[in-house]
């Protein structure tokens, strides 16, 4: 019998969408992001009554979402992107500037965040299903197999 385990991990972050037929998507702004990851697993429970211990999924994740947090995340492709960095260089935070190389959507950042976490988690008998990514109340994506 397959058994899920959902964790959820929060982080501030800026962005701009493009391509929208209304300037709201384009216009630089930031949310409080809420990511939730679906594992799954065919193990049977246990001694301690447990799959696995989250803290090893913490470990994975951690290091993924300290890099997003308050962070603004850019398309390399924006037309503001030299100019955004110039001056995030001239303020001395161009290290919380997060390029992408696709148009950061709800939808291109929850398979970017599915993707970087996937590749590294390597929990014994775990696979990572599903990331959903909600960046408001009314508003949340998900990716996964």
């Amino acid at each position: 019998m397959a058994r899920t385990i959902e964790k959820t991990f929060r982080f501030d972050a800026g962005h701009r969408s493009l391509g929208f037929d209304y300037k709201k998507e384009e216009t630089i702004h930031g949310h409080t992001w809420e990511l939730k990851l679906v594992l799954e697993s065919q193990l049977e429970l246990d001694g301690m009554k447990t799959v696995f211990d989250t803290n090893e999924l913490a470990l994975v994740v951690r290091p993924v979402i300290d890099e997003l947090d308050h962070s603004f995340i850019i398309w390399t492709e924006d037309p503001i992107y030299d100019d955004f960095l110039k001056v995030c260089e001239l303020a001395d935070v161009a290290d919380k500037v997060y390029p992408v190389d696709f148009n950061p959507t709800i939808e291109g950042l929850v398979q970017h965040i599915y993707e970087q976490i996937s590749g590294k988690l390597h929990l014994n008998g775990c696979i990572l299903k599903r990331a959903e990514l909600r960046c408001a109340s009314t508003l949340n994506a998900s990716y996964g197999i």
